[in-house]
């Protein structure tokens, strides 16, 4: 634990989920917000809420319930998608 951990809990502070994201180390597979994912996507974040309502697009994950839950995206699941949705282009398409 840092020591600014260590500083919150004796001083009884609570950490947000950001906070608690940011420490996360999950080695080469992170978690991304939506706006992350759709700059990664080259979509807009309203287009990724719109897949999500309909169930499409890449898997997202939230975490907490409700109106205080957050959605993230696990980065090896947006390349995933992106492989999956490789269509080559031929011709004067582009």
């Amino acid at each position: 634990m840092t020591r600014t951990a260590q500083a919150r809990r004796s001083k009884g502070e609570t950490r947000t989920p950001a906070a608690a994201l940011a420490s996360l180390s999950l080695k080469d597979d992170c978690l991304v917000g939506t706006v992350q994912a759709a700059q990664l996507l080259g979509r807009s974040a309203k287009t990724l809420r719109e897949w999500r309502s309909q169930r499409i697009g890449p898997a997202a994950l939230k975490i907490g319930s409700g109106r205080n839950g957050r959605v993230f995206y696990r980065r090896s699941s947006l390349e995933a998608w992106i492989r999956a949705n490789v269509t080559s282009v031929t011709g004067g398409e582009a």
